[in-house]
């Protein structure tokens, strides 16, 4: 792999397609529980003054990109042609790889997928026309481009989440996988850059993070009011 830095591909879901080999534990990564004191991800995802949206998104899409590229390496030897002879996301969704300017989509290994998709997202980022330098300006096709790249990116966590899940716990890897997902899923849906269609295979997952975050910035917002000394004005 080519894993250095900047992403974009090009892919095609293949929605009902049954998936060979044996029954996995899918519901596993609903009942994920370690995390690595990720509590403010979400908040760290508001847009920073003087910076614009299409800048941030940017920098924060090849910060998550570097992690997409950690987990690919983690899944090297347990994702295998044998165990994993299609890129899936359940038993019955299935994701065609599609090559950059063609239609026709192909089927590829798990892994062969994560390894176009690195190696691919790696070249687009680097396209200084793609992810501009020095204050130029984004190109009009900039939203599109990354938003094409999220989707790809989440059925590499979906992957991972429901045919490795086991692997990644024995390995202790969970508050990795916990840490990096999130720091992908706040981003996206802080920025609306995938729909509940393109995530569904996780949304269970998705819902449980979602609402522990929820309840921690409500009490975040309890111990302010709380704490806050009377007659003073916060508004001020």
């Amino acid at each position: 792999l080519r894993a250095t830095a900047p992403i974009e591909v090009v892919s095609t879901l293949n929605e009902g397609a049954s998936v060979p080999g044996e029954a996995l534990r899918f519901r596993a990564h609903v009942y994920a529980q370690a995390t690595l004191g990720n509590d403010t991800l979400r908040h760290g995802m508001r847009l920073p003054h003087g910076v614009t949206r299409d800048e941030w998104i940017a920098s924060k899409t090849v910060a998550v990109f570097k992690e997409l590229i950690f987990l690919v390496s983690v899944l090297e030897d347990v994702c295998t042609a044998k165990t994993c002879p299609r890129m899936s996301a359940g038993r019955n969704v299935v994701y065609d790889w599609v090559d950059p300017g063609k239609r026709t989509p192909r089927p590829l290994t798990a892994y062969e997928y994560m390894t176009e998709l690195v190696n691919t997202t790696h070249d687009l980022l680097a396209d200084g026309d793609a992810l501009p330098r020095n204050g130029a300006p984004f190109p009009d096709h900039f939203l599109k481009a990354v938003k094409t790249l999220h989707r790809r990116f989440f059925r590499v966590y979906a992957h991972a989440y429901l045919h490795h899940f086991s692997q990644v716990q024995e390995n202790g890897c969970e508050p990795h996988l916990n840490y990096m997902f999130k720091h992908w899923l706040f981003l996206v849906r802080t920025y609306d850059l995938v729909t509940d269609s393109e995530i569904a295979p996780l949304m269970g997952l998705i819902r449980k993070f979602e609402a522990k975050v929820d309840e921690v910035e409500a009490e975040m917002g309890r111990a302010v009011n709380v704490t806050e000394p009377p007659g003073v004005d916060v508004a001020a």
